[in-house]
């Protein structure tokens, strides 16, 4: 029989190359082949081989995931890259990712941790973590260099001398390894709080936890009850669902209102799929967004210094500054906030410092001292700190939750949404256009991270506005108030920030931030305002505002 050159070697465009997102790669589930994921692993490997971020002493590194459908086959492709590239797996089991993040960083080695977080089932993904912590986004160039080099050497082989078939699946089915390791993770995580918080300060406390898949609703439960509270479990699934704690689902929010009639708790919490990011409601049911979350753990944690995305609630970002933290907004993304934390530590190793994202998700730079005991640092999301931190401080204060979010904070209000490809007029949206829009509408000279439009003219964050800058800096806002009109209840634009996606303040204190997705067909709104019903108005006429961009790029370009 004659063998066909297409039989002999992989079609090298057959696959989709995985892509990382603000943290971590992602994709469907269908293009996470069993191949992509043992390259992906092997070329992380290589890196860290590269950079001596793996001993020849120690070969272990940890490995776990959540409770979506496909992981436990991406875990098996993930355990046999280890293996086969002369490591030893440590698998955790299915738990949280800051358990595994906390346990491997605990032991000096790297992890792997497969999740989509809060993503819908159909997706997953992979995050790394280095000895010393998450991936940065310095690192990620390095790491898909070393990716290309283990695709090829796969793409290489002869088909039938490779463990995947022609569809990049495995040909043989592989078991997953024993989690030997798991007990193990899960109590040097939940010490890491009983240690701390001693004596039961949450007694006499109901807390209703929402368990929904979180892959850390025992653990969770387990915590906190060691803390004392009175914890009422709730509408635990074997279905996998996608909770995201940034974009609260109508579903979501009526069962939190639900429960919060029928068990009159202190208050409401749950997390999102791989228990990495909080969501905390008042004794009424009504949810606190992350930024203020983050901010009232601040209240209770006290650092010298914080980082927090530019998409946070400015009031918040005001309230710290008054309050003498320092506080410096980045990029969205928790590689970046850890970035500007390890550089303040730099400067200054005594400091102690914090950082949280939008989606509640709090990150702790130092070593913490409470109660004579030290909490120890652990610089990737957790869901669990920023919790008690503000769940203690309205017990310590002899406050309901939403007593303490209305005499800490002040009264401004966020909503977010996510408009994709399923959206009316934007069934032709990708990632890839998406970040070409933003693109196409920032300033042509990249060190304009914000530009300010007073009476006295364009001021644009230091940089000296030639002629041809105050042109384009004039068409771009030109551009926006095309879509951000006063016919759609917008006032005068006072300001755009570019730091990540485009950030446009108005006149009457309204804020509209744009961000695509870095790697799904999405194009997220978050809102700032005065009230609720502003915030979600601004939201609301992003179904209007995005198709219109997106039209007009398409015109443009088909030109």
């Amino acid at each position: 029989m004659t063998v066909k050159p297409d039989d002999v070697k992989f079609k090298i465009d057959k696959f989709k190359p995985l892509e990382f997102g603000t943290s971590g790669l992602r994709d469907t589930v269908t293009a996470m082949t069993d191949m992509e994921c043992y390259i992906n692993t092997k070329g992380f490997i290589m890196f860290l081989e590269e950079r001596g971020g793996i001993g020849s002493l120690n070969k272990d590194i940890a490995l776990g995931g959540d409770l979506r459908s496909s992981t436990p086959r991406i875990i098996s492709s993930v355990s046999l890259a280890i293996e086969s590239s002369g490591y030893r797996t440590l698998f955790c089991g299915r738990v949280p990712t800051p358990t595994l993040a906390y346990y491997a960083i605990g032991r000096c080695i790297p992890g792997i941790m497969v999740t989509g977080s809060h993503i819908p089932d159909d997706r997953n993904g992979i995050k790394f973590t280095k000895e010393s912590g998450e991936v940065l986004k310095t690192d990620e160039e390095d790491i898909l260099r070393n990716v290309g080099y283990a695709r090829t050497a796969e793409y290489e082989k002869p088909l039938q001398e490779s463990l995947f078939d022609k569809n990049g699946m495995f040909k043989e089915e592989y078991n997953l390894p024993e989690a030997e390791c798991e007990t193990e993770a899960i109590n040097i995580y939940v010490q890491r709080y009983s240690n701390v918080f001693k004596d039961k300060p949450l007694s006499h406390k109901k807390i209703v936890l929402y368990q929904h898949s979180a892959v850390g609703r025992d653990i969770v439960q387990k915590i906190f009850e060691g803390l004392g509270a009175d914890v009422v479990p709730i509408e635990r699934s074997d279905k996998f669902i996608a909770v995201d704690t940034e974009k609260v689902s109508i579903d979501t929010t009526s069962l939190l209102q639900k429960a919060s009639r029928e068990h009159k708790p202190f208050a409401i919490i749950t997390t999102d799929g791989d228990s990495d990011r909080p969501l905390l409601a008042d004794e009424n049911g009504s949810f606190l967004p992350g930024d203020k979350l983050g901010a009232l753990a601040c209240i209770f944690l006290n650092p010298d210094f914080v980082s927090i995305p530019i998409s946070a609630n400015d009031a918040v970002v005001s309230s710290l500054d008054k309050s003498g933290i320092k506080v410096i907004q980045t990029r969205i993304g928790s590689p970046y906030i850890i970035d500007a934390m390890d550089h303040e530590l730099k400067r200054n190793p005594n400091t102690k410092v914090a950082s949280w994202e939008c989606n509640g998700g709090f990150l702790l730079g130092s070593d913490w001292s409470i109660n004579d005991s030290t909490l120890k640092s652990l610089p990737t999301r957790d869901a669990v700190l920023p919790l008690i931190c503000v769940l203690l401080l309205a017990a310590n204060n002899n406050q309901t939750v939403s007593e303490l979010v209305t005499s800490s904070l002040p009264n401004r209000y966020t909503h977010a949404d996510v408009i994709d490809e399923k959206t009316r007029g934007c069934e032709v949206y990708t990632a890839v256009m998406g970040k070409t829009i933003i693109k196409m509408l920032s300033p042509e000279n990249a060190d304009i991270s914000q530009v300010d439009f007073t009476k006295e003219g364009i001021k644009a964050n230091g940089v000296d506005c030639s002629t041809g800058t105050v042109h384009n800096l004039t068409w771009i806002k030109e551009k926006f108030c095309n879509y951000f009109t006063n016919e759609r209840g917008f006032t005068d634009i006072v300001s755009i920030n570019f730091i990540d996606g485009i950030r446009i303040a108005f006149s009457n204190n309204d804020v509209a931030h744009l961000r695509p997705s870095g790697n799904a067909p999405e194009f997220r709104i978050y809102a700032t305002a005065d009230t609720q019903e502003a915030a979600n108005r601004i939201v609301g006429k992003a179904a209007d505002i995005i198709p219109d961009i997106i039209r007009d790029f398409i015109m443009k370009e088909s030109g």
